[in-house]
């Protein structure tokens, strides 16, 4: 799929430049230098990449914090190993390096973020976008382009044979003519980009007039193609749920989901291991609290619309839970009186969702995947949401991509991050999703 913006690539050579350089310059004297460099490499730039630093998006102050938080962690993962390598007689002078290293990639990225903002405030030109289809779909494009300034473009007008379009044309955006039209309306506003919005299928005139009309070097894009690249969420239409059908009847889907179910057993056991400690407080935390049952099960629907329980840590007291509740979906305030006060921190961190690690070893979940949900609100959506069975083509997960971009999605947002997963998962990004949705729950963001 083409970039909306090269930038994005440019700054991650850069920045990888800057991390390579540092380590080279810090522990060029070792014999293992070049895969220590490569080491620090790997590790920092997918952590900035999980804090979403490669992406076209608006920035603010926070992201000062979230750029020192990033590398921090960055090089405390990958000075761990270091510690077996250099000896732990080197600890202190181990310590000091990392210190540094950190401070340098930091300064330089920070620099290079810093000009790259003037570059797109005050240098890099405003791209002009025109949209083939005036209809619903060019208009839900044209809305998502306006309110991201941050991309740099700015939609000039659309184009459009449908006089009935034409005359009940209530945009703010003009209509700038016909499709014969294009050539000239795209030379007249310097058009860097077009969108086709067309839903139904365009007969032969009409893409000769835009194959005419449109110069070479003019990019070009299909709206859903460009919706997903934009708000990293599936749009929902019947042409692109049948395109999502094909991709996952796939030979290549059949052996993803062999290696992705070998991978949520590996995954599942070594969670459960390393949170084996936390695990063991949380029990004694809820056990002596109100003395009632550890666990809470709750029906949650599952891969092609099964049943099944879903266990969690109990967090509120045993006469006040209720069978009917979606910590998914329903608010809780952090003084709500039903949790319990030692439950607050399980709830904050995420510790009560531990135990979601037996469902995935029974088959019953995934590590990564769509939130499973109740059966009530699955059948109401399923009657009222099109196409809202379609998140139920994969086994639900403990974490998913919903979770780390929207935690209060409305149903229709949830089904298109849902579906965007679907059809782009494979096993890097998987793993990617499982690290940025970890850092989010240890930072208490979840």
């Amino acid at each position: 799929m083409p970039v909306i913006s090269k930038s994005q690539c440019v700054l991650a050579v850069i920045d990888a430049l800057i991390i390579s350089l540092s380590a080279i310059y810090i522990f060029v004297s070792n014999p293992l230098s070049l895969y220590i460099v490569l080491w620090f490499l790997l590790v920092t730039m997918l952590i900035l990449n999980s804090k979403r630093f490669y992406e076209t998006r608006k920035y603010s102050l926070k992201d000062i914090y979230a750029l020192f938080e990033g590398i921090t962690v960055a090089n405390v993962i990958a000075g761990i190993p270091m510690c077996f390598i250099l000896g732990f007689d080197m600890m202190l002078v181990l310590v000091l390096f990392l210190v540094f290293n950190a401070a340098a990639v930091f300064t330089g990225v920070f620099i290079t973020r810093c000009i790259y903002l003037i570059h797109l405030k005050y240098i890099k030109p405003v791209k002009n976008v025109l949209i083939v289809g005036a209809g619903q779909d060019g208009k839900l494009i044209a809305e998502e382009i306006q309110s991201r300034p941050e991309l740099g473009m700015k939609v000039v007008g659309f184009l459009d044979d449908n006089m009935n379009t034409l005359e009940d044309e209530d945009s703010t955006i003009p209509i700038l003519g016909l499709t014969c039209d294009s050539e000239a309306v795209i030379k007249d506003n310097n058009v860097k980009i077009v969108i086709i919005s067309v839903k139904s299928r365009m007969d032969s005139v009409i893409l000769t007039d835009l194959i005419k009309g449109i110069p070479l070097g003019v990019k070009v894009w299909r709206m859903p193609k460009f919706y997903e690249k934009i708000t990293r969420r599936y749009l929902v239409s019947k042409m692109t749920v049948n395109w999502l059908f094909y991709s996952c009847v796939k030979k290549k889907a059949l052996l993803f989901a062999y290696i992705k179910r070998f991978g949520d057993i590996l995954a599942s056991i070594a969670i459960m291991l390393i949170t084996l400690p936390l695990s063991l407080i949380a029990i004694l935390g809820i056990k002596f609290s109100d003395f009632g049952p550890i666990f809470f099960t709750q029906t949650r629907i599952g891969k092609f619309g099964k049943p099944f329980k879903m266990i969690k840590f109990r967090t509120m007291y045993q006469d006040k839970v209720e069978e009917d509740f979606d910590d998914d979906l329903n608010e809780v305030s952090a003084n709500d009186k039903r949790i319990m006060p030692f439950c607050r921190i399980l709830r904050k961190f995420h510790i009560d969702e531990l135990p979601q690690m037996i469902n995935v070893l029974r088959g019953e979940m995934s590590i990564v995947g769509p939130r499973p949900v109740r059966e009530e609100v699955y059948y109401e959506n399923r009657e009222k949401i099109p196409f809202w069975e379609c998140r139920n083509w994969v086994r639900p997960g403990w974490c998913g991509w919903q979770q780390i971009n929207n935690f209060e999605p409305t149903s229709e947002e949830r089904l298109e991050y849902d579906l965007y997963y679907i059809k782009h998962k494979h096993l890097f990004w998987e793993f990617v999703i499982l690290v940025q949705y970890i850092a989010k729950v240890v930072c208490g963001r979840g």
